[in-house]
């Protein structure tokens, strides 16, 4: 693997531990962040998919790894959604401006653990493969039939999908809690209504 794809493996983990670690809103910038890195970077460093072989099916299977791996890094057991009706921006902290409801994500070392873990797996696999056993990977990809370049783009791919699902794993889970939130303040609305209106009578 060049020094390029690592940069890149570093880089999409250094961007999610600094979005997602602690107290965070889950914003459109947030969310939509990954995406546009993505849509720059990816051009950069992803070859033309090869076809033979079974060099699609390690893509694709590549991609959906990646895709379950970004989803379960945002899972309930590893990062905790909920509603903030006062949330107020963190910079600048004497900002006059009134407090807003918001979707709040809270992630702390497990989130942590699990991003690192995979990104050395990625990095460690790629070490292997140049420095420790590239005459046993190149046997094993002959036999069967992958290229190169299949892996090296399964690894992006991966990565690439790992950010994205993550980003759309929170925007469900901000968005689910937000309508719960405001269908428990609807109730609360229709209740008072009816209690003054029965007050009054």
């Amino acid at each position: 693997m060049t020094a390029n794809i690592v940069i890149m493996q570093l880089a999409i983990l250094a961007v999610v531990l600094e979005s997602d670690l602690g107290r965070r809103k889950i914003g459109w910038f947030r969310v939509g962040r990954p995406v546009i890195g993505v849509a720059v970077i990816v051009p950069f460093f992803f070859t033309t998919p090869p076809i033979g072989g079974n060099d699609l099916l390690l893509q694709g299977a590549s991609a959906v790894a990646g895709a379950a791996l970004g989803l379960f890094s945002v899972c309930p057991l590893l990062v905790s959604v909920e509603y903030d009706p006062h949330w107020r921006r963190r910079w600048p902290r004497t900002s006059p401006a009134p407090g807003r409801p918001a979707a709040i994500s809270r992630s702390g070392a497990g989130y942590a653990t699990v991003w690192i873990a995979v990104t050395a797996a990625r990095l460690g696999f790629a070490y292997g493969a140049q420095h420790i056993f590239p005459v046993e990977l190149g046997t094993f990809l002959a036999a069967h039939h992958l290229s190169e370049a299949a892996v090296t783009n399964g690894f992006i791919l991966l990565s690439v999908s790992m950010s994205l699902f993550r980003s759309l794993g929170l925007w469900v889970r901000g968005r689910t809690r937000l309508a719960q939130a405001g269908t428990v303040v609807a109730k609360e609305s229709v209740v008072g209504a009816a209690r003054l209106t029965g007050g009054a009578q």
